[in-house]
């Protein structure tokens, strides 16, 4: 999917980078709803300041979410073209004090003129506060080594332990990799920090030095607060030895306080410039002012609305216009308070002339500084929600007094809260919540309770609880248990386990992080119960079949072999594919047409002739010998068998396999393997993969591309489809007969078709194929219950089918950390591996989260429904929510799309090229706009599956109505005092009164944009 910049982003672009480069305050803040690419936006500036990447230019990219910096960040220099320049520009350190440490000496390539450093508040700009950090280990260690060298014999005289603090086993490592790059290190970075040091200890240049000022810090204050110490100043250091000339701040509003530094912050008020040549600043937010709340988040306030004149006077430098702000909101909402005062639904005529004139006056005084462009309002959006109320049974009674019971008095006001929304609270709490913490439960009859031995239907009442068992209804078994969603356009009827089922995955939010846990690892459960042996010794199986592995035989092989040759010869869609029957019957023929011009003949009679059945491993091997294809293939198969003895011994005999003649003999294949040959091209997933790649890089099945297609099917598509709930799901019968109709029924090849097309707006061709290979192989994980007594064995539960994305920062630090050792390492953090996994159409198939994936995420491209679990605080937290899934090109819109260019799709796909590569262009030619919104941010019927859990008679159903009406007017409530009670005094008119007003919103799109759309 392409990822050019559309017509209302090209407008920001132009406004952004006339901005940055003018003579004024070089900032500006692009605050564009939720899911309309801001970050192509940045990137498009990135390449105009950086001239396309040809000029020397650093750039810091400061997002205080790792998981959001994971997925934006190789975005940002997508311009660069191939896929070495890219990596090249972006650099593996995490932290602003590891700089110097980026430049190797060992490098044979000269250094990239652009760098795109990616950096996180905490660890790059660490406080001097209440809670001061050490940081890193290797951080530490570079910190060691460079104060040996600015300020001699300090090391010596600090406390013992004081640089390694608690790291053991990885201190040595640390100090390793540290002294490996210092060689790197501009000895203009010692001067610069031993200055620093001097600032801050010993300005005065008197006595005691500064090394015995240094080490008295160390010995009579907290130990990590001196480090914190020393750590801002190397930080300040490496600041001023690599200034940046482009600084993004993502979700600043985040992070706010770095843009009003104390005037004691050095290292704050240098990031900004202060005292000399300011970098340029883009600030990226959909919400640049902090949100108001209720009583969940505390943040309800009359001062919330002074920091978006605090933005303002940040953006323009300017005292000045930021009163005249305050002016003319102050105004604005005495006029808004008045409409809303008014009688009936209509608005007074001469109230509604004021508000269009002051609204006005705002946008005339900040689009110079500030860009946002809106989908169109859809007032609609209540009607599409369901929320049906959720009924309570015994069991989630007795599971509510079992848990509350236990609680002391001081936390039972909270016990409902944590029981309507943990499952299994009792065993899913750990001592991480104290009002679980220290607690022991006991197991109680006829409560629901997860033990190391189940009994068949255990889960089937939603464990106690009313959310689950509604999503259990909602995202079925069934459907869960399928290896891959459903596609978008539909090449020919699904059937079987496919059929009548729109699939989709489903995103769900919750409050506490003990939900998205217990929910992923229960759902898992149940789809584990539905389609395995729950019994004792069928739990303890090992969790991979063995259906398709080598020793299955030679037909297995086949199943799992990408032939150039069938790819090449066979196209279901260049020719009648309206149902499976003729798609077979089409590359029938195609298969009949190639043999023949390769001198192979297909015998019908005699019978014997006919019947004849060689194993289809042997038979392509012969093939390939004539069509030219051998000697590359099976290279590849070398390659990919590696050490594995089965698969080694395999792969020789097929040297052994005799081929046909030489041409002009009267060779031939019978009836029957034709017709298996035909299958197998048809729907092997092995050829399935390899056919939908070759259709947008055709280079997958070439000399150099075709050992990476072999050892993908072999070692990542194979393992993955060899699962024993797939098993259970798809039915009995002889495993490749399985698996072939799988790939036939449901639709693989057009799935794939789908995903490579829109995989490549964010990627080169030549890594689709890893990287769907790094998406079927991501860690999924485990959730671990505790037992019940609390005492007995804890229950460890896989989640796959349902994954939770929370609780992985630790893994997502190790894996930063090993960059700097590995510099060519790809595996993403475990976080960015899950939520990659969540975008291709195969497991997981429910991703649950709480407010971690709530800003910033893609989760968009296989997903259309969304689970509010908890409702969230406020209407701006609903949109951010739903924003996850209301993105370009999104499952939203590609499903209505597709239904509509379809036919025309698939007969222009006919050529050969991409269904969904004609679709698109179908797309943008059918239902274009002035703005580039339609088709792939607003499209008829591209509706979010919106879901609301709460039970009958709960507050939370008048509390979402309540949401829904809020969310359609807080825009108005920008830059007013007590912003809640505006909105609710707004919300107070009738439905026709609220869409009114909301048209009185201010619009802040670039001028180069026509407000028609």
């Amino acid at each position: 999917m392409s990822s050019k910049p559309r017509p209302f982003q090209i407008a920001t672009v132009e406004a952004a980078v006339t901005a940055l480069t003018s003579k004024g305050s070089r900032r500006f803040l692009v605050a564009d709803e939720v899911g309309l690419g801001k970050t192509t936006v940045a990137r498009e500036v990135v390449s105009r300041l950086s001239r396309g990447g040809q000029k020397r230019f650093t750039v810091y990219y400061i997002t205080n979410n790792t998981r959001v910096s994971d997925q934006n960040a190789s975005r940002l220099v997508d311009f660069l073209g191939d896929k070495r320049t890219k990596q090249r520009a972006l650099s593996k350190v995490d932290r602003l004090s590891l700089i110097p440490l980026d430049q190797r000496v060992d490098d044979q390539e000269p250094p990239s003129p652009l760098r795109l450093y990616s950096l996180a508040p905490q660890t790059s700009f660490p406080h001097e506060g209440t809670r001061p950090t050490p940081g890193a280990a290797v951080e530490r260690a570079f910190l060691g080594l460079l104060l040996d060298r600015a300020v001699p014999g300090l090391l010596e005289r600090l406390p013992d332990g004081f640089i390694q603090q608690r790291a053991t086993v990885s201190w040595e490592g640390a100090r390793r990799t540290a002294q490996k790059l210092m060689g790197g290190i501009d000895p203009k970075l010692v001067q610069t920090y031993r200055n620093a040091l001097k600032a801050r200890f010993n300005p005065e240049g008197k006595r005691p030095s500064l090394r015995d000022r240094i080490a008295a810090a160390a010995a009579t204050k907290p130990e990590a607060r001196t480090l914190t110490v020393l750590r801002r100043l190397l930080a300040e250091a490496c600041l001023e030895a690599t200034p940046p000339d482009l600084v993004i701040f993502d979700e600043f509003q985040r992070f706010r306080e770095m843009l009003t530094p104390a005037a004691t912050d050095r290292l704050g008020r240098a990031l900004l410039g202060v005292g000399r040549r300011r970098p340029a600043m883009l600030l990226l937010s959909a919400t640049p002012y902090r949100l108001y709340g209720d009583s969940w988040d505390g943040k309800d306030g009359p001062q919330a609305h002074e920091e978006l004149f605090d933005t303002i006077e940040f953006l323009t430098l300017s005292r000045d216009i930021r009163e005249r702000a305050e002016q003319l909101f102050a105004s604005f909402g005495e006029i808004l308070r008045a409409i809303g005062d008014g009688p009936g639904d209509a608005i007074d005529p001469g109230l509604k002339a004021r508000a269009e004139a002051t609204r006005d006056q705002i946008e005339a005084l900040l689009r110079p500084c500030i860009a946002r462009t809106e989908r169109p309002p859809n007032s609609g959006q209540h009607h599409l929600t369901n929320r049906a109320p959720l009924p309570l049974t015994p069991a989630d009674l007795r599971t509510f007094k079992h848990f509350a019971r236990k609680v002391s008095d001081r936390n039972k006001a909270a016990a409902a809260a944590y029981w309507l929304s943990v499952p299994l609270p009792a065993q899913a709490l750990g001592a991480r919540y104290k009002i679980a913490d220290k607690i022991e439960f006991d197991r109680t009859a006829g409560v629901p309770a997860l033990g190391s031995v189940r009994r068949s239907g255990d889960g089937k009442g939603g464990w106690g609880s009313p959310k689950l068992r509604a999503l259990q209804a909602l995202a079925s078994p069934p459907d869960l248990a399928l290896p891959w969603v459903a596609p978008s356009i539909n090449w020919w009827p699904l059937a079987g386990p496919w059929k009548d089922r729109p699939s989709q995955k489903t995103l769900l939010f919750s409050r506490f992080r003990a939900t998205p846990q217990s929910v992923a690892a229960l759902i898992s459960l149940g789809v584990e119960d539905a389609y395995l042996d729950t019994s004792a010794t069928g739990r303890r199986r090992p969790w991979e079949s063995k259906r398709l592995a080598p020793q299955s035989g030679l037909p297995v092989m086949a199943l799992f072999h990408p032939s150039p040759f069938l790819v090449r010869a066979t196209d279901p869609l260049k020719g009648n594919c309206t149902t499976a029957h003729f798609a077979l019957r089409t590359v029938s023929g195609q298969l009949r047409s190639e043999l023949r011009s390769l001198g192979i003949s297909v015998r019908s009679k005699p019978k014997k002739d006919a019947k004849r059945a060689r194993p289809l491993w042997n038979l392509i091997a012969a093939i390939e010998h004539r069509s030219g294809d051998y000697v590359l293939t099976q290279d590849a198969w070398r390659k990919a068998a590696g050490s594995e003895a089965v698969l080694g011994r395999i792969i020789a005999d097929r040297e052994e396999i005799e081929g046909f003649s030489e041409r002009g003999r009267n060779d031939w294949i019978s009836a029957e393997e034709l017709r298996r040959l035909a299958e197998l091209a048809l729907s092997s997933p092995a050829v399935a993969v390899a056919r939908s790649l070759f259709r947008h890089f055709p280079a997958a099945i070439g000399s150099g591309q075709i050992d990476r297609m072999v050892w993908f099917c072999w070692h990542r598509l194979r393992p993955y489809l060899d699962n024993r709930v797939f098993w259970g799901r798809l039915g009995a019968g002889h495993p490749t007969e399985v698996v072939l109709a799988a790939v036939r029924d449901g639709g693989l090849e057009s799935v794939l078709d789908e995903h490579f097309w829109l995989s490549l707006g964010q990627m080169d061709a030549s890594q689709l194929i890893d990287d769907l290979g790094s998406a079927l192989h991501a860690s999924l994980g485990w959730f671990t219950f505790r037992g019940l007594p609390t005492s007995t064995k804890t229950v460890r539960i896989r989640c796959h089918a349902a994954v939770p994305f929370s609780g992985t920062d630790s893994v997502d630090s190790e894996a930063a950390q090993r960059a700097l050792n590995e510099p060519d390492l790809e595996a993403p953090p475990r976080a960015e591996g899950l939520r990659r996994a969540f975008n291709t159409p195969f497991w997981p198939h429910v991703l649950a989260t709480t407010s971690i994936g709530q800003e910033g995420l893609d989760f968009h491209s296989w997903c259309r429904r969304i689970v509010h679990w908890d409702l969230p605080a406020n209407p701006i937290d609903l949109e951010q929510r739903e924003g996850r899934i209301s993105r370009y090109g999104g499952l939203l819109v590609r499903r209505p799309l597709g239904m509509e260019v379809a036919p025309q799709a698939l007969l222009a796909a006919g050529s050969g090229r991409s269904p969904w590569g004609e679709a698109a262009a179908l797309g943008e030619a059918l239902f274009p706009n002035q703005t580039g919104l339609s088709p792939w941010w607003t499209f008829k019927d591209a509706d979010v599956d919106r879901h609301v859990l709460a039970l009958s008679k709960s507050r939370d159903v008048p509390r979402f109505d309540h949401l829904q009406r809020q969310r359609l007017l807080y825009r108005l409530a920008l830059g007013q005092p007590n912003q809640e009670d505006l909105v609710n005094h707004l919300a107070r008119g009738s439905d026709h009164k609220i869409i009114a007003m909301s048209n009185l919103a201010l619009d802040l799109r670039p001028r180069f944009v026509g407000v028609d759309d």
